[in-house]
């Protein structure tokens, strides 16, 4: 895995290159899908084969061992913010965020935000209302700029324990994972609300994993309930957050308790019962895009959607209790779990995913210091895993969001190689948990 160090823009010029072609073209015809797909997945495998060789530069571990604290090269940040922020602006309203606009503008009506809408969200979606009122591209500025903040967290910020990356392997992480195309598609392009919840995930893991003191661990909860609170799957890794070994993490909890109350107390006396209308939303829509079920109904004509929340559940329980049994620690437990029960999510929607490419910096920074579980055959098995979501949302902005033409056929074989991959992943991961010689710091069992 040794080679010679290349800048980390060798790697990833090419993916922004199509990426940009996607912004304007809209590839119909078998040829041109061919020729898109066959790009995409060359210029996936070229970005996170430089992902491959940085990681695996045995000096950047060396230099990591000596020089443990961060070099955060601000002008280069400062450059990405200004990129993400221009694309969303100059890509204007599309995808979901003309729904998002009709959506505010009935708050700013003085109307209830969820009777008579598709409005799925929660109240912190609702509160982004009052900014419409100054731009009605603020929003999506603002998700872009906390699309590079979040990742800037997530590459430079402590671990907690001694960091073995260097800053060349640092910021190839953030360059390839949060300036990646599914990243910026997703939400400068899209502007994706799940920015949001995917953010107060991120930043809840790094709190808790890489903090001791209480207020941190106290305020991480309270803004993982703020994602909640605009979407509600970060409640799934509420529970692995919350336990260090076999010791509950109460600070972190209250944190988490306190701020969901005092958040649905004030939506409730808003907006009254109808808070629960976008859980009841959800549950009346079909499987969708990478689920399972997507593939499973539209393909093999077997409709078993019924049975998504009774899989989800069996997941997260087995996936938690074994996680917790081993003494996984915040960060395996929180990245298994929500992968096992997204996994089982009958909608398969691609911005769910959002959350694993604003982690990865952080979490492959945090294994590689503090752990053994990240092996080689690991890291192969999570590359191919996030190879193909980038490659899937590449494709589906150069094919007109996969609706007409042969691309079509994608929305519905995507489920099945997902959940391949995502099978060999668990797998390699699975064992390299169980394995005898597997090391982890002690933070990750101390509460």
């Amino acid at each position: 895995m040794s080679a010679a160090p290349r800048p980390a823009l060798i790697y990833t010029v090419p993916s922004w290159i199509v990426l940009l072609i996607s912004v304007n073209a809209c590839f119909r015809t078998l040829p041109q899908v061919a020729a898109s797909a066959a790009v995409a997945v060359l210029t996936t495998a070229w970005m996170l084969y430089g992902v491959w060789l940085t990681l695996g530069r045995e000096d950047g571990h060396q230099q990591g061992q000596i020089k443990t604290q961060a070099h955060v090269p601000w002008g280069s940040l400062a450059m990405a913010t200004s990129v993400a922020m221009a694309l969303a602006y100059l890509t204007g309203s599309r995808h979901d965020y003309p729904a998002y606009l009709r959506q505010w503008h009935v708050i700013l009506d003085g109307s209830n935000p969820w009777l008579g809408t598709d409005n799925a969200y929660g109240m912190v979606h609702n509160l982004l209302a009052w900014s419409v009122q100054i731009h009605q591209l603020l929003p999506k500025l603002l998700f872009a700029a906390l699309l590079v903040t979040t990742g800037a967290i997530s590459a430079y910020a402590p671990l907690g324990v001694d960091d073995k990356t260097c800053d060349e392997q640092r910021y190839c992480l953030f360059l390839v994972f949060i300036l990646s195309p599914f990243s910026l598609i997703t939400v400068s392009i899209y502007a994706n609300n799940d920015i949001l919840p995917a953010a107060g995930m991120v930043v809840a893991i790094i709190g808790v994993a890489a903090f001791t003191n209480a207020w941190i661990r106290f305020a991480s909860g309270g803004i993982l309930a703020i994602g909640c609170m605009t979407k509600f799957y970060p409640i799934i890794i509420v529970l692995p957050l919350s336990f260090r070994g076999r010791k509950v993490d109460w600070t972190f909890l209250g944190g988490f308790a306190v701020t969901m109350a005092f958040l649905a107390a004030i939506a409730y006396g808003v907006w009254g019962k109808s808070i629960h209308s976008p859980l009841l939303y959800a549950a009346l829509r079909r499987s969708r895009h990478l689920s399972i079920f997507n593939f499973l109904r539209n393909v093999i004509g077997i409709d078993l959607d019924r049975f998504s929340l009774v899989l989800m559940l069996a997941a997260f329980v087995t996936v938690l209790l074994f996680l917790v049994r081993k003494h996984a620690g915040p960060v395996i437990g929180s990245l298994l779990v929500f992968a096992a029960t997204l996994s089982f999510y009958k909608l398969g929607q691609q911005q769910f995913f959002l959350f694993f490419f604003l982690v990865t910096p952080f979490a492959i920074r945090y294994l590689v210091s503090a752990t053994t579980v990240f092996t080689p055959q690991v890291m192969v098995a999570f590359l191919t895993w996030i190879g193909f979501l980038n490659w899937y949302q590449l494709e589906y902005s150069l094919t007109c969001s996969m609706l007409k033409g042969p691309a079509h056929q994608f929305r519905y074989w995507g489920g099945l190689f997902y959940f391949l991959f995502s099978a060999l992943l668990a797998w390699m991961l699975f064992r390299a948990i169980t394995a005898p010689e597997t090391r982890r710091a002690e933070s990750l069992d101390t509460p």
